[in-house]
């Protein structure tokens, strides 16, 4: 299972962006592709090892 944390999809206030870039490591706001590709690698050969797991995707906001 894949936790994108905050995506830039179109739903987010200016306030809500500002909030979440300022919290996380990258200091952007994650992107649909980002999301797309880490679903990519999972589905892929090389990805293949990786299972029973909740994959955070959110640029370090868990950071913890």
């Amino acid at each position: 299972m894949i936790n994108p944390g905050g995506t830039d999809t179109g739903w987010m206030s200016d306030e809500i962006k500002a909030k979440v870039v300022d919290q996380t490591l990258g200091g952007r706001l994650g992107t649909p592709q980002d999301c797309a590709n880490l679903v990519s690698f999972v589905c892929s050969e090389a990805g293949g090892w990786v299972n029973g797991q909740l994959l955070y995707s959110d640029g370090g906001l868990s950071r913890g």
